[in-house]
């Protein structure tokens, strides 16, 4: 039990008082830290109730970023001329790939925040959310490269491919880095 902190339960194991942080409900029961390990055996007990690295928490940080500013880069003008040189030129019905980039932005930022439950912080989930990423810059360098007929590129592309990139790439730290030694190897 933490000093200074109410008790709130007593631990079904060994008796001990418990705080709300160290209290943890399994199969109708509730144990402290110490006695968790022999309810879920040791490997388990490790990761239960260990918050993410501070490290990671940035990472990810950085990753809604890059899908915020890619989404709003969806609002600028995509091109000089035609339909996509209108404020949210993205989506205008010409552009192919900035739909893609768009599309891709809008759903990285969802998975991006949905990445805040514990649910969502496993190995798969960011890879969905890089490879989101990887479709925000492919979508935007495709549209650069091939802009819709009598048009030409301007600044929202590049903002997007840009922003993809910071979230792709921080995502990959995230999950690179931080990940339990067993997903590395």
């Amino acid at each position: 039990m933490h000093p200074g902190s109410p008790s709130v339960a007593r631990c079904d194991g060994c008796g001990r008082p418990m705080c709300l942080p160290c209290a943890t409900p399994v199969r109708g029961l509730i144990y402290g830290a110490e006695c968790l390990s022999s309810v879920l055996g040791p490997e388990v007990a490790a990761g239960v109730g260990t918050p993410l690295p501070a490290s990671d928490a940035r990472a990810r940080s950085v990753a809604r970023l890059g899908f915020v500013l890619a989404t709003l880069a969806t609002m600028l003008p995509w091109s000089r001329f035609g339909p996509g040189s209108e404020a949210f030129g993205a989506w205008s019905r010409s552009g192919r790939w900035s739909v893609v980039a768009g599309i891709a932005a809008l759903l990285g930022l969802a998975l991006s925040f949905a990445q805040r439950s514990p649910r969502f912080r496993s190995p798969g989930w960011d890879i969905a959310v890089a490879m989101l990423g990887a479709a925000v810059v492919l979508g935007s360098l495709l549209s650069v490269a091939d802009p819709a007929a009598f048009s030409r590129p301007w600044l929202g592309p590049w903002v997007a491919a840009a922003a993809g990139a910071l979230a792709c790439g921080s995502t990959v730290v995230a999950a690179r880095v931080y990940a339990p030694s067993a997903v590395r190897s």
